[in-house]
């Protein structure tokens, strides 16, 4: 490691150590434009920054979990803009890229108001200009549950006790952050994408049997 303008930079042999990606892997995401930008010494040497470790992290997960392909990454970064100078809200992006596949789009004007406007009232999309495949989905399942006359009681019940789950996902990251001094993006994101999923459907499905 060394250390350029009080900051900590990392030559290529540490960055495959850390993240155990190869030589080859790391310049070729660099080359996609997925990396920060290096500093290079006067002996022509190349040094990332420290946060280039998180976001091959990222990668990584994205790429070992959910199947994403290179180009898709790529996409998502440009999206959201990523913000390579601050580790936390590189953390956050990287959980609404997982929360939101940003595929197929459809402007909001050639979506039906009345149903748009209910799903955004209840907290169950935000209101914006288009949205994406992930959203088209959570407005198709509104759309169903009306069909069958559901309460809205029960949807906002629903979304209530999702943003009180939040709150315990976003305590249990401060314990670690407590402890620690370090928040580690892969466990962020597989609380989101594989802790929660499975017990919140495990006693979903407890809840279902009781009923059979």
């Amino acid at each position: 490691m060394k250390i350029i303008d009080d900051k900590n930079y990392y030559k290529m042999s540490e960055l495959v150590e850390e993240t155990q990606l190869s030589n080859h892997t790391i310049s070729f995401y660099h080359k996609k434009g997925l990396l920060p930008n290096t500093v290079n010494t006067s002996k022509n040497m190349k040094y990332y920054p420290e946060i280039t470790i998180t976001v091959l992290n990222m990668i990584k997960y994205f790429k070992d979990n959910l199947s994403f392909s290179i180009d898709y990454i790529k996409e998502l970064f440009d999206y959201y803009n990523i913000d390579f100078d601050d580790r936390a809200e590189l953390i956050l992006q990287s959980i609404q890229m997982i929360s939101s596949e940003i595929k197929n789009p459809i402007l909001k004007k050639d979506l039906d108001k009345e149903l748009l406007n209910e799903a955004i009232n209840l907290d169950l999309l935000d209101d914006k200009e288009i949205y994406f495949k992930t959203e088209i989905q959570v407005l198709k399942v509104y759309e169903e549950l009306r069909l069958y006359e559901i309460s809205s009681h029960l949807i906002e019940e629903y979304v209530s006790t999702s943003k009180k789950l939040a709150l315990i996902e976003r305590e249990l990251s401060s314990k670690v952050l407590e402890k620690t001094g370090f928040l580690p993006e892969v466990l962020v994101l597989d609380i989101l994408n594989s802790f929660k999923p499975y017990i919140f459907n495990r006693h979903t499905i407890e809840e279902f049997k009781k009923e059979i």
